[in-house]
């Protein structure tokens, strides 16, 4: 049985990893093009977006997990099935009960990694994600710079202008005074000039640009005057642009500071709570997907039908969308936690335990069936209508 264990998990891991890479790689293009469309307006360096992006992949692979287990366990046994295997099997004496150990030791590993993911993981991946973006939308230090007034940025450094636009983005008709600790100064008009952000997102680059530069030492018996098309200055960020700290938001929070604060007496102690039941209600659900995607794998012979995999993506998208509401309702208007999370979670696995019964102790063994005929049937009764339409 362990190499059959082992050809079953070979089966089944295959289309999880790849429903997990390209649900994960679908939904990270979709945010990159926001992300790349925020960095680049904001001024800030491009090689901000990959790391913010990479702070995205927990979130976005804990939202793929359950699916990629479904679709691997289920489109492994589909094509067991369709091959025969599955009928070899139950000849040669061994049971579909007998297949079922690895895909419940992969549940209850995924469930651990869920747990980890949600609960540990996410917290800070999400706090960092926040503090990047906070730190390239602090890089539009014009913003801070009144139209008029003269404005010291740091270093020695005072500007005035005339106008700022895109929210203090660029700015327009620019005087610079720059004092160094050796006594030399240096004055810059420019028609304009745009803030960006360096590297490290520590200091800002000031673009000035059509401008003139009037440099002051008082070592040499006259000024230098120099014209410039573009001159960039460095500015420290101001040391009053730091970040808010980690758990503003329920979703910063791991998993043991939720069941801290949910037993606190707090005003919002119920939605610290739902969220605490909604990511384990999620992870536990992993358990049940074994059950549930296994006998929609078994499909009738030389079927080409699709039933199973719309049917139980559905139901999945469903039980996501219903805890997701659940925990809404818990955390808003007070609702208990188990008739808004756990209760779909519950039914969810009673109709898992349901199915498996069907494949496993029923004549014929696959649990749609009659779905499938019913589809089937009205799927040719349509196409034969578009026919006579088409030829009428």
């Amino acid at each position: 049985m362990l190499k059959v264990h082992r050809y079953i998990l070979r089966q089944v891991m295959f289309p999880l990893l790849s429903t997990l890479g390209i649900a994960a790689l679908l939904l990270l293009l979709e945010r990159m093009l926001r992300i790349f469309d925020f960095v680049i307006n904001q001024g800030g360096p491009l090689s901000v977006v990959w790391r913010m992006l990479g702070n995205l992949i927990p979130h976005y692979l804990g939202l793929a997990l359950p699916i990629g287990l479904f679709l691997g366990i289920q489109l492994g046994f589909r094509k067991l099935s369709l091959n025969s295997e599955i009928d070899a099997l139950q000849s040669s004496g061994v049971g579909l009960n007998r297949l079922m150990p690895p895909l419940i030791a992969l549940a209850f590993l995924l469930t651990a990694f869920s747990v980890a993911l949600t609960g540990y993981i996410q917290p800070y991946s999400r706090y960092a994600y926040a503090t990047l973006a906070f730190e390239v939308r602090s890089g539009t230090l014009g913003a801070s710079i009144k139209a008029g007034e003269f404005t010291n940025i740091g270093r020695g450094i005072t500007v005035w202008i005339e106008k700022a636009s895109e929210g203090g983005h660029r700015l327009d008709n620019i005087f610079v005074e720059k004092r160094g600790a050796d006594g030399r100064v240096t004055a810059i008009s420019a028609a304009s000039g745009t803030f960006f952000t360096t590297e490290d997102l520590l200091s800002l680059v000031l673009r000035l640009e059509d401008g003139t530069l009037l440099d002051l030492d008082a070592t040499q018996p006259k000024p230098r005057v120099l014209t410039f098309k573009a001159h960039d200055l460095i500015v420290d960020l101001p040391t009053a642009a730091s970040f808010r700290e980690r758990g503003d938001t329920t979703d910063e929070d791991t998993l043991g500071e939720l069941w801290q604060k949910m037993h606190q007496p707090r005003q919002d102690a119920a939605l610290y709570a739902a969220t605490f039941h909604a990511r384990l209600a999620r992870a536990l659900s992993l358990l049940a997907i074994p059950f549930f995607a296994m006998p929609l794998g078994l499909v009738a012979k030389r079927s080409t039908s699709s039933i199973g995999i719309t049917f139980g993506i559905l139901v999945m998208l469903l039980l996501h969308k219903t805890v997701e509401f659940g925990e809404v309702s818990a955390g808003h208007s007070g609702s208990s936690v188990w008739l808004a999370i756990w209760l779909p979670v519950g039914l969810f696995f009673l109709l898992s335990l349901r199915l498996y019964y069907i494949g496993t102790h029923k004549v014929g063994g696959v649990p749609l069936q009659n779905l499938d005929r019913a589809w089937s049937a009205s799927a040719a009764f349509f196409g034969s209508l578009f026919r006579r339409r088409r030829h009428g």
